[in-house]
């Protein structure tokens, strides 16, 4: 038997192709499936089945295109209520893969369809637990509809660990379908598998004494939702396009952008400092080059809106077009180059962003001017600036109200999101926003000498038609 496990950044997703004797099965693939492909010719094997743990709320599966271009057959659980062509199966049913045999595991908790699939081949045992059981950590019960209690699925997750998961051999290993950083789990290892009996001895969701202890660890202290994991599921229930079927972005030229309507969002791709020395008015900043680039855009930008890019190259557009085409955002019209002089030129409202020195913030503070927190509540409560005020980024649109009025600074971990607020703020017409460079990692390790006169000048300077000092 052999096992191919493919990683896509960011999402933190894994997936696999398997078998033997000249037959392949892939699990959870991603949308660009052309590796899958190579992969089984370089086994010698051809892919007869493509297995669903569930359907993804976090990307969109290549399983039907997959399927169309192999011949082969999708499995997933009889209760996910898939439309493409499939074939649904229940508690151990079994799939034959070249000599090996396939059983499926009614596995729910982290959604009602959740499925996990066991293959043993002589000594060696392997199960794909989805988003199931991870690495050190579970699924969380929270995913798959938004408006559900949890609890039920929390309680499921149970007697799933117990009854199913947990009763397979300790030298059984296991392949999730995320690593760390997914959003999917909250706790997850970085190793890329582990055994079953290592997890019944070190994750954390085994070490309650009850169900009901369990179940509210498991519903308590949830991360943000993406708004866009609903849009997902109900893609990976349908059947996404092939991504041949996906336009390419279009280079656009800087006169194009005049008459863009109020539908279409301008993503400027870029770091944080090129966004803060000169962007287009409107622009949302969420800079490619983080892993996270993805998410990020799907929590703040609506599906289905018509995108154009503001990249540095034109090789740019295409990484982050492949990215977002991987959550289902098959709408980016285009991209434009930077070139602020052109921008200008064409007559675009062209605008900066300032950036503070960690070192100014105190003097920032002290002027009484008002500093936002940005970070997750576990960033928050290790540490944060004192006068600060509050509010985790994926929760700013619906709090915008609780924002102070006069100027503002902004902060993150690292400047990266905190510039993704100043965009967001700009395009709800707040005005006299400064993006903390660095964040809280450069406050930290900050070199500040106590304030003197030139930098009580700076501080006071912005916004109020002086020219800050150079330091």
């Amino acid at each position: 038997m052999f096992t191919e496990r493919f990683f896509v950044e960011g999402l933190a997703h894994a997936s696999y192709l398997f078998g033997a004797n000249g037959e392949a099965a892939v699990v959870d693939p991603k949308r660009d499936v052309d590796d899958y492909l190579a992969a089984a010719e370089r086994h010698g094997a051809k892919i007869i089945a493509v297995f669903e743990t569930h359907p993804h709320a976090d990307f969109v599966s290549g399983h039907v295109e997959l399927a169309q271009r192999t011949g082969a057959t999708i499995y997933v659980s009889d209760k996910a209520g898939a439309e493409y062509p499939h074939h649904g199966l229940k508690q151990g049913d079994a799939v034959t893969v070249g000599s090996l045999r396939v059983c499926a595991l009614d596995t729910p908790g982290h959604s009602p369809d959740s499925m996990s699939f066991f293959v043993e081949d002589g000594e060696r045992k392997v199960v794909y637990t989805g988003d199931i059981l991870f690495v050190g950590d579970v699924g969380r019960p929270d995913l798959r509809d938004a408006t559900a209690d949890p609890r039920a699925m929390a309680d499921a997750l149970y007697d799933t660990l117990h009854r199913v998961l947990f009763t397979l051999p300790d030298d059984t290993l296991v392949y999730p379908a995320h690593g760390a950083g997914s959003l999917c789990g909250r706790k997850i290892g970085t190793a890329p598998e582990t055994t079953i009996g290592a997890e019944k001895r070190t994750n954390w969701a085994n070490n309650f004494p009850d169900r009901e202890d369990f179940v509210r660890a498991m519903t308590s202290n949830l991360p943000d939702r993406p708004a866009y994991f609903a849009f997902d599921v109900v893609q990976n229930l349908k059947g996404a396009a092939p991504l041949s079927a996906v336009s390419r972005p279009e280079r656009w030229e800087p006169s194009a952008l005049r008459a863009l309507s109020q539908d279409v969002l301008l993503l400027d791709t870029r770091s944080a400092e090129a966004f803060g020395t000169g962007h287009i008015a409107g622009s949302l900043n969420v800079g490619a080059a983080s892993a996270m680039f993805s998410t990020w855009t799907g929590f703040f930008v609506a599906p289905g809106t018509p995108i154009v890019l503001v990249v540095d190259q034109p090789e740019a557009a295409d990484k982050a077009w492949l990215e977002l085409v991987r959550i289902g955002y098959d709408t980016v019209r285009g991209y434009v180059l930077t070139d602020g002089a052109a921008w200008s030129a064409a007559g675009l409202d062209v605008r900066t962003t300032p950036q503070m020195d960690v070192c100014d913030v105190k003097g920032w503070l002290d002027q009484g001017k008002h500093l936002l927190d940005v970070r997750t509540p576990g960033e928050w409560d290790e540490g944060h600036v004192e006068g600060a005020q509050w509010i985790p980024l994926p929760q700013l649109p619906a709090k915008l109200s609780e924002l102070p009025a006069g100027p503002l600074a902004t902060m993150c971990g690292s400047g990266y999101r905190s510039s993704l607020t100043t965009s967001l703020l700009e395009r709800a017409g707040v005005k006299e926003i400064v993006n903390v460079r660095g964040g809280w990692s450069a406050w930290t390790t900050r070199p500040c000498a106590e304030p003197d006169a030139q930098d009580l000048f700076q501080a006071r300077g912005l916004f109020h038609g002086e020219k800050a000092a150079q330091r």
